[in-house]
């Protein structure tokens, strides 16, 4: 029997796992959609594929102390790239994008440069402004995933939905999805950081190969 599913795409988490399962490329539209229809099973049919982004920042940040001095300018290539994912995403078949909102919050340590700092066998990592980045962070877009989550699993729409992130606040929804008699699908995309509870309320973990053998061919 053919089941209907929604895919729930956490952008976040997707486009970081992509680019490592591309071999370091930066995933384009295509690809995120590609991976979102292998989400899909043989017995399974479409609903309707979600995708929760945030726009790009786009504004500068100035220092504190002297509000004309800019410590960071977004990149208008980055800006161009992210907002043409996101509207290629929103014209293909079956994709609904659901926009969040980033919101500095600081600053934080590179990731080369923590992995410096806790590499004891390597001479001490020298830390400045150089060594730090902005740190953003996603607003509304779990909101935006429950939401959709409860609406979907209450009125009985699909048979499973299929979830896509690595970030456990989404337990609260996937126990709702269950108790409303939804099965929940959870692909980590091979993260070895994905912590148990998603996996305790998951009905199933899927292992989603990807590119698929026949584009290795």
């Amino acid at each position: 029997m053919i089941k209907t599913v929604a895919i729930l795409l956490d952008a976040g988490f997707v486009k970081v796992r992509l680019k490592n399962l591309l071999g370091g490329k930066l995933p384009e539209a295509k690809d995120i959609y590609s991976f979102a229809q292998a989400c899909a099973a043989e017995d399974e049919e479409i609903f309707r594929i979600y995708y929760y982004d945030c726009p790009p920042y786009q504004q500068p940040i100035y220092s504190q102390k002297d509000k004309r001095r800019i410590l960071f300018i977004p990149s208008a290539e980055i800006i161009d790239r992210e907002a043409a994912i996101q509207r290629k995403l929103s014209l293909m078949d079956l994709v609904a994008y659901r926009a969040g909102e980033l919101s500095y919050s600081g600053w934080k340590l590179k990731k080369d440069v923590q992995a410096k700092l806790l590499d004891h066998s390597q001479a001490q990592a020298t830390v400045d402004f150089g060594s730090l980045m902005p740190d953003f962070k996603q607003k509304r877009v779990d909101m935006k995933i429950g939401l959709d989550v409860a609406w979907l699993s209450s009125k009985g729409i699909v048979k499973r939905i299929i979830l896509v992130t690595g970030d456990s606040d989404f337990v609260p929804a996937m126990k709702f999805a269950r108790r409303e008699g939804i099965q929940v699908v959870l692909v980590p995309m091979g993260s070895k950081l994905i912590k148990e509870a998603l996996r305790v309320h998951a009905d199933y973990v899927r292992n989603v190969p990807f590119p698929p053998p026949e584009q290795h061919a």
